[in-house]
């Protein structure tokens, strides 16, 4: 990777899941956990989590509690099975509505019995399999192909199409934007759609349009600095996520489009006022996501350990799974979490079509932009925008972004 100019990825390299597939042999996890105490001890971040939990399902705090105790178990068994099947994997996800549950979709009769054993020896014999006519690499490959349209569509729109990968219902969702007049490209793109995937497309609409959330003006959101790492780029401010490096040098994981206007960054400190940071080095902000990296200029005053704020650590990252609750740190909101409800994800912003992106319920605002999405110690993704009226999160999964950037996630 070149670190002395800037530029616009117009491409990106997916992970290689049929190269790993090869490597891997259906067994459960080295590490699988005793099955979840009946009073997990758990700390701050998984209360709220536990917390957020209980209110959207209306259980019980010590059920919910449960639940996110064993989250990550669910999630390494979901990831080991992945990469196990390959090509026969249609999908995992944890089932809220029936105890929270892993439910594992395969497009194998046979290999569900085996997926059940895997997962009984990982301390989760309840986890439900079921057959399914698409893996979840041809959900990819016809997510991607709708996508291409779609974006093709909503160039010039005032209202954009959206679109996602529906993993429980094995099928691929369109949305319209709610009670908004199409143009005849959308339209064509929808019935187009229709002939397409036949019965593996649902047609729905969404109410609210998206938007990237990130403080213009700089200071025009100025205070509150309630937590996160702020960053202040030359007429803007957003939210710095993880650290991250190469052969070349450390640099912080933060959105596109909080990079794309910004030459130089900064940050505040309680000592110097503000410390320069670095300036950008690559960023994607369309089609293919929304992520940048900051090269660090002063290593001895950032001192990075691959956290997302000073008392978290991050050792390793993770893919999204629907159901799976996730955290993010802002510099604007703070703290909050949300239940992951959407994967792969065509997103339109105003003139701007994303794909591959992940929703969630978490709550954010303007100046959130480029936090660290995780849970616990493992990174999901780079906070990008959200709903323009009420709850929701919109994230790039971290990995494609260090795919994307050819970058290393510094462990804590």
């Amino acid at each position: 990777m070149k670190v002395s100019s800037l530029r616009t990825w117009s491409r990106v390299t997916w992970p290689a899941l049929a190269a790993l597939a090869a490597a891997f042999t259906l067994t459960g996890p080295a590490s699988a956990d005793a099955p979840a105490s009946a009073d997990p001890k758990l700390g701050n971040q998984q209360k709220t989590a536990a917390a957020q939990l209980a209110k959207d399902y209306g259980v019980s705090s010590q059920e919910a509690q449960r639940r996110i105790e064993r989250q990550d178990r669910l999630a390494d068994l979901a990831t080991d099975v992945r990469k196990a099947l390959g090509s026969r994997f249609g999908g995992a996800w944890i089932d809220h509505d029936n105890g929270g549950r892993l439910t594992v979709a395969v497009t194998q009769k046979a290999t569900a019995s085996k997926v059940r054993a895997t997962a009984a020896k990982a301390g989760a014999s309840e986890t439900r399999t079921i057959v399914v006519r698409h893996s979840q690499r041809e959900l990819t490959q016809m997510s991607d192909t709708l996508a291409r349209q779609i974006t093709k569509a909503n160039k010039g729109a005032a209202n954009g199409l959206q679109a996602a990968v529906v993993t429980q219902d094995n099928a691929l969702r369109l949305d319209l934007p709610k009670g908004k007049k199409l143009t005849a490209k959308q339209h064509k793109v929808v019935e187009w759609a229709k002939q397409k995937f036949g019965s593996s497309l649902r047609v729905d609409t969404y109410e609210h349009a998206s938007k990237p959330v990130y403080c213009g003006g700089q200071y025009s959101c100025d205070p509150p600095l309630r937590s996160g790492v702020a960053i202040y780029g030359s007429n803007i401010r957003c939210t710095s996520a993880f650290s991250v490096y190469d052969s070349y040098a450390y640099y912080m994981l933060t959105a596109g489009h909080c990079a794309e206007g910004s030459s130089y960054w900064q940050m505040p400190t309680y000592s110097y006022g503000y410390q320069r940071v670095g300036g950008v080095v690559d960023y994607t902000f369309g089609y293919y996501g929304d992520s940048a990296i900051v090269r660090v200029d002063n290593a001895s005053f950032w001192q990075p350990r691959g956290w997302v704020y000073p008392s978290t650590s991050i050792r390793n990252w993770g893919y999204d799974y629907v159901g799976q609750y996730v955290c993010k740190q802002g510099s604007t909101t703070g703290y909050t979490c949300g239940r992951i409800t959407q994967t792969n994800a065509t997103v339109y912003y105003p003139n701007r079509t994303l794909t591959g992106m992940t929703w969630s319920t978490a709550c954010v605002a303007a100046g959130d932009s480029g936090s660290g999405v995780y849970y616990g110690s493992t990174a999901y993704g780079i906070l990008s925008g959200g709903p323009s009226s009420g709850c929701g999160m919109i994230h790039e999964p971290v990995s494609r972004a260090l795919s994307q950037m050819g970058v290393t996630l510094l462990s804590g």
